[in-house]
């Protein structure tokens, strides 16, 4: 199987770096050739449900590497692939260059947000096998876990500080750390 490497990005580095940090819905997506026409690249629509981070549009269009134009199907390991109707939990960087918005770490800024039958909602860290994540020093990278975001407790949830601090609230408490992996 064929993988990309990147540099590992813990949880506070994530938040520090973003732009803005969404919770929402995936309601479209379209591929097309890049301007250089060297290039599949993927737009994912987001219907944004909570903004956590920075200030953003009630929709927002990610762009990622990979997609399928007519016969030809570019899969780009590594880097974020969205399917239409999933809700996401997305660190997201803007492009200096053109404005554009991507996942900030590859894979490791995307979460699927799912609810379990005791209703318990997950955002459930999308790195697989195409991203080999490695620290500065060459180390294998923790493996991401999924993380509670919400539950039927009271006073459960994300919440987002000026400071780019980022709190996972768990059955009334409020603790720093590292909030959707390991790090």
């Amino acid at each position: 199987a064929m993988a990309s490497t990147f540099i590992h990005m813990s949880p506070a580095e994530l938040v520090a770096q973003a732009d803005s940090m969404v919770q929402g819905r995936v309601v479209q997506l379209d591929s097309f050739w890049s301007e250089s026409g060297r290039l599949i690249v993927t737009e994912a629509t987001i219907e944004v449900e909570e903004t956590l981070i920075g200030t953003v549009p009630a929709t927002v269009t990610v762009r990622t590497f990979g997609g399928e134009v007519g016969d030809i199907k570019v899969e780009a390991p590594g880097f974020p692939r969205f399917e239409k109707g999933e809700r996401v939990l997305l660190y997201l960087k803007r492009e200096p260059a053109d404005g554009t918005l991507r996942v900030l770490g590859y894979q490791q800024g995307h979460f699927r947000v799912v609810t379990r039958r005791d209703g318990v909602t997950l955002a459930v860290p999308m790195v697989d096998d195409g991203a080999r994540l490695l620290s500065l020093d060459g180390r294998p990278a923790p493996e991401a876990r999924s993380v509670e975001i919400e539950s039927d407790e009271p006073g459960t949830g994300v919440v987002a500080e000026r400071g780019k601090t980022v709190f996972l609230r768990i059955r009334g408490s409020l603790r720093r750390g590292d909030v959707f992996m390991d790090s």
